[in-house]
């Protein structure tokens, strides 16, 4: 068994693991989770998450990890050898999370959105995937354009929270 502890925002939280040939049993704060990996390829890995299989786009940048996993874009150190990493998740973050041409911008400057609301729209080893709003909040700014590629970690768009908007 491996322990690790992972920052995602401010919060740290210990994850124990537990390898049984290509599976992996994780425990964190009373849950456990099997994960299962059945290929990996390119910059994307498919997985089977307690028995639901899913796909998670990934790159590698230095020494990070940038994946996406439910929608929220979670960086990774990578420290080889390491018992001990730490992986962070920029916390309302709108960043790239691999390098992807941006196919449409769905929002503008002032606008208001709601948690979970589409902004951008990706097109990455031939998927596309959604950057989408992590709370309410008004678009400040816009620092990507439709036909662009853009690369991690760049910021994608500016969201001010609904509770600080003016």
């Amino acid at each position: 068994m491996n322990e690790y502890t992972v920052v995602i925002g401010e919060r740290e939280q210990h994850v124990a693991i537990t390898r049984h040939g290509q599976a992996f049993d994780t425990s964190s704060e009373g849950t456990t989770r099997r994960i299962e990996i059945v290929s990996t390829r390119s910059n994307e890995a498919i997985l089977v998450i307690d028995g639901v299989r899913r796909i998670i786009p990934f790159a590698r940048v230095g020494d990070e990890l940038h994946f996406d996993l439910g929608g929220e874009i979670v960086i990774a150190e990578v420290t080889a050898g390491a018992r001990r990493t730490k992986a962070r998740h920029k916390e309302h973050s709108m960043a790239a999370p691999m390098p992807a041409l941006v196919t449409k911008i769905l929002v503008e400057p002032g606008q208001s959105v709601g948690r979970g609301a589409p902004l951008v729209i990706l097109e990455a080893m031939k998927m596309e995937h959604q950057i989408v709003a992590p709370y309410d909040g008004t678009v400040e700014e816009i620092r990507c354009k439709a036909g662009e590629m853009v690369q991690p970690p760049d910021d994608l768009i500016v969201l001010a929270r609904a509770a600080e908007a003016s």
